[in-house]
């Protein structure tokens, strides 16, 4: 899969708002992926009502 955006004289004319648009969808898809396979806020106990470590 080697496209010309690849090379490194192609990487200098590659537009700085795409780039940062890829990676704002890269890090999107992640935190979908997370929603998932992690249970929803409602169905775990807040944390901070105590039964953590002591302080």
């Amino acid at each position: 899969m080697s496209t010309p955006a690849d090379s490194p004289s192609a990487a200098a004319d590659r537009d700085p708002v795409q780039e940062a648009r890829d990676h704002l969808e890269q890090a999107l898809a992640a935190l979908d992926r997370l929603r998932e396979v992690l249970p929803p806020p409602s169905s775990t106990p807040p944390s901070d009502t105590g039964g953590g470590e002591p302080a």
